[in-house]
Order: C-alpha cells, then structure tokens, then sequence
C-alpha cells in the first residue's frame, strides 16, 4: 500500500509515503519532501505524522525520526557525513538531498545504524 490520505477543508490528498524522502517541522505544520525533490505542506504537526506513519505498513519506506524535527526515509539513505554534518538521501538517476543536522544527532544516528547492522551480522549463539 504506502499511501495516507489527508483531509482539509478545501482538498482530499492522498500521498504515497515510498516516494517521501524526508518530513521536515516547521511549527505546527510540516513540509514534506519527495526523492524528486517535490514539497508539499502538511497541516499537521510532525509527531502526529510520524504515529500515522507508524501505524501504516508501506512496500519500502522506513521512517525514523532524527533529532525533533526530522523524519527521513531511510530507504533512501546514502551517507552521513559526519565532517559537513549531513545526511545525504539519494536515489538513482535523483539529484542527491543533502539535510544538515547537529553533530549530536548525527552521531546518535549514527551510532544507531551502527549497532542494528552489527546485531544482524552477528551469529545466533545457540542456546543450552
């Protein structure tokens, strides 16, 4: 599936969260961004989006919050450049989306990452 739909007083939108690279807040509103680089507000405030969020099961988007006012996809996740302090969400034949982000969280993010791909590498120790 992967879409949700919002609902406003003049307009029915229905959005295909696979396609979503990032939600952004900006008060109590957010701004969603597309791999192709689209943006489209939101009249709802970031935590309320990301519960919808996850409650929804999609085809390939995996959002996590980073810091309190960043949702990235991390399915579109590239790099994070701990040196120019960004996180760099790309897909093929797209122009790369560079968000910059305080060291603190990218080190977090970082960190995060770092032990979930560790704990998947790791052997099952059978049990006696």
């Amino acid at each position: 599936m992967g879409k949700l739909f919002f609902n406003s007083r003049d307009e029915l939108v229905f959005i295909d969260f696979n396609e979503v690279a990032l939600v952004q807040a900006d008060g109590n509103y957010c701004k969603l961004m597309f791999i192709d680089r689209r943006e489209m507000p939101l009249s709802i405030g970031i935590n309320k989006l990301s519960d919808m969020i996850s409650q929804t099961r999609f085809d390939k988007a995996v959002f996590v919050k980073i810091g309190r006012s960043l949702l990235i996809n991390q399915s579109f996740l590239e790099r994070i450049d701990m040196v120019k302090q960004q996180i760099i969400l790309a897909e093929k034949g797209v122009q790369p989306i560079r968000i910059t982000a305080p060291k603190q969280v990218l080190k977090d993010y970082k960190n995060f990452l770092s032990e979930k791909f560790r704990m998947k590498e790791q052997p099952q120790q059978p049990q006696q």
